[in-house]
């Protein structure tokens, strides 16, 4: 599994110098998209809350909630989401936590809506 070239540049540079001050203006922009993305209505807002906060903080999300969910969803997504995960350097569970959307649906419902972004930032997997 690979992971577009332009998002891997784009998490690299949202990671920054990996200094504090990087991570919490990061973690910051994946609070406020998590809010976003755990409304029960999330089916028919999820590309609303991809253009307003933008591919990074939605992808920290999507991966942190499919990683939480392993055992409940089928797992074409997990290596994309192990890949994005990976490009976190010094994430905590309790990072990881802040970004599980809580959107009050079947947990597998994720795998729908979140479905696009996977197989447009990854170079191999399709559904």
């Amino acid at each position: 599994m690979k992971l577009d070239s332009t998002l891997v540049k784009e998490i690299r540079e949202a990671v920054g110098d990996g200094s504090r001050a990087a991570k919490f203006r990061l973690l910051r922009r994946v609070s406020d998209a998590c809010v976003d993305l755990s409304r029960a209505d999330i089916r028919s807002t999820f590309h609303q809350v991809l253009r307003e906060h933008g591919r990074v903080p939605v992808a920290i999300c999507v991966a942190a909630t499919l990683e939480a969910r392993r055992e409940r969803i089928d797992y074409w997504g997990m290596a994309w989401a192990r890949e994005v995960l990976a490009l976190l350097p010094g994430w905590t569970p309790g990072n990881k936590e802040r970004a599980h959307i809580e959107d009050g649906i079947h947990p597998t419902a994720i795998c729908d809506y979140a479905g696009d972004l996977i197989c447009l930032t990854s170079e191999n997997i399709t559904r």
